[in-house]
């Protein structure tokens, strides 16, 4: 399984050019892919997957549903099986996007068992970084911290 990585890093905005990477010893490319699978944790609270649902349909609205779906990972369906068996069988080229704030064990261990187990020769599925490592949600976060210490 390939691993490749496309968060910018903090010298990579704007007007600056896109570069490689290394994290944890994993190389970061900017890369495209036929469809995304955002993927979050899950949870047994149906109130707790509102705002992924929510991100979803926004960037489905946005990129159309057939380059991206929402899976995840337990607790709440559909899963990452699920969501790769109802893809058309035109999307050869798959990356997941883990909608987590960091890499842990999950990350590390769970998820890239469950997409080695979905790849084939017809379907190469990527991992990308999780979305907490890229550059525009570090800095929302910055900005978020500030607005509520009333300095923006």
């Amino acid at each position: 399984m390939k691993l490749f990585y496309s968060a910018p890093s903090f010298s990579d905005i704007g007007w600056l050019k896109w570069g490689d990477q290394e994290t944890l010893g994993i190389k970061m490319l900017r890369k495209e892919y036929d469809h995304i699978i955002l993927l979050a944790h899950g949870s047994p609270d149906p109130l707790w997957k509102e705002p992924f649902e929510s991100l979803y349909h926004q960037v489905s609205q946005t990129y159309g549903e057939n380059n991206v779906s929402l899976a995840y990972m337990e607790l709440t369906a559909p899963s990452l099986e699920d969501v790769v068996a109802k893809l058309n069988k035109d999307v050869r080229n798959l990356a997941v996007l883990p909608l987590f704030l960091a890499i842990g064990r999950h990350l590390r261990h769970d998820v890239p068992a469950q997409i080695e187990s979905l790849q084939s020769d017809e379907l190469q599925i990527e991992l990308l970084p999780p979305i907490g490592d890229d550059v525009l949600v570090k800095q929302a976060m910055q900005t978020v911290v500030a607005n509520h210490l009333g300095k923006v």
